[in-house]
């Protein structure tokens, strides 16, 4: 049997909707952590890097293995790679502003552009926020969203309903930034890019630092 990946599927959420249609509910688990691990292997291949003999070592033992250890050791992987990509990007990414880049006030608005597409088209969660704010007033939008919410969540999903909450803030930081023509803080591009595709406590630990780091970097901008 072919094993799908979210790579399969038009959108992460789709990708969701397989594994809880599909696949056994004592098996889910496991496929959502070897879904995050093909996602990071693609990122090592976007980024034209090698993906590294360590980690695909580990992972032929992890195949070996039985539930729970074998999601539990995919989960410990998983963290393992993401601190590598996220350490990749931070040297490559390393403070270089050139004179030129200053001279470039359009770019903060166009990367912040380019990044609220992509959570719109990509992170179901952001996208529930979007279609409910979309032609409503702004006053009816807070009155409604926690009854939209249950609506498209269920009453069950409590965790996804608080990372769908943190989504809606973190739409209103992206806009303040976006007003105030600001550039984003180092690597939250690439963190917030992923944040859907998180799973468990790492998901709301991960998003609560990156809506820290924005409020923080917008604090220190209007004390300056």
């Amino acid at each position: 049997m072919t094993r799908k990946t979210p790579s399969d599927f038009r959108s992460h959420y789709d990708w969701l909707l397989h594994v809880r249609r599909e696949i056994p509910v004592s098996e889910q688990p496991y496929a959502l952590a070897f879904g995050r691990t093909e996602l990071f292997r693609g990122f090592y291949r976007v980024q034209g890097l090698g993906f590294p003999s360590k980690f695909a070592e580990e992972l032929e033992r992890i195949e070996m293995l039985h539930d729970p250890e074998r999601t539990a050791a995919l989960e410990a992987l998983n963290d393992e790679m993401f601190r590598s990509l996220t350490g990749h990007l931070l040297d490559r990414e390393r403070p270089r502003i050139s004179e030129d880049d200053a001279l470039r006030p359009a770019f903060p608005r166009e990367q912040i552009r380019e990044l609220l597409r992509h959570l719109s088209q990509n992170n179901p969660y952001f996208a529930l926020w979007v279609a409910h704010k979309k032609g409503m007033n702004d006053h009816s939008v807070a009155e409604d969203w926690d009854e939209y919410l249950l609506q498209e969540l269920g009453a069950e999903s409590a965790e996804e309903i608080t990372f769908a909450h943190a989504m809606v803030e973190l739409d209103k930081l992206l806009t303040l930034f976006y007003d105030r023509n600001r550039a984003l803080p180092s690597l939250s591009v690439e963190r917030i890019w992923f944040l859907d595709s998180l799973c468990g406590p790492e998901r709301m630990l991960q998003t609560r630092a990156v809506l820290g780091m924005l409020t923080a970097e917008l604090t220190a901008c209007t004390s300056a």
